[in-house]
């Protein structure tokens, strides 16, 4: 799978679920939302290997 994020590529060879995926990037699941294909999805969804993911910064602010 493609993955991308913050102006960077990264590859992964087999299928992740979303939550092992962000440990592998060491992100934080409430801090980014993640996107498969286009599709926001959960982090107990499982990513299939062929699959472009893009993962997004949550803005938040007062």
């Amino acid at each position: 799978m493609k993955v991308l994020f913050k102006d960077k590529v990264y590859e992964f060879k087999n299928e992740l679920k979303v939550k092992e995926l962000m440990k592998k990037l060491d992100l934080n699941s409430e801090e980014n939302l993640v996107a498969v294909n286009g599709r926001l999805v959960t982090e107990d969804e499982t990513i299939p290997e062929d699959a472009e993911v893009k993962i997004i910064p949550v803005v938040s602010g007062g």
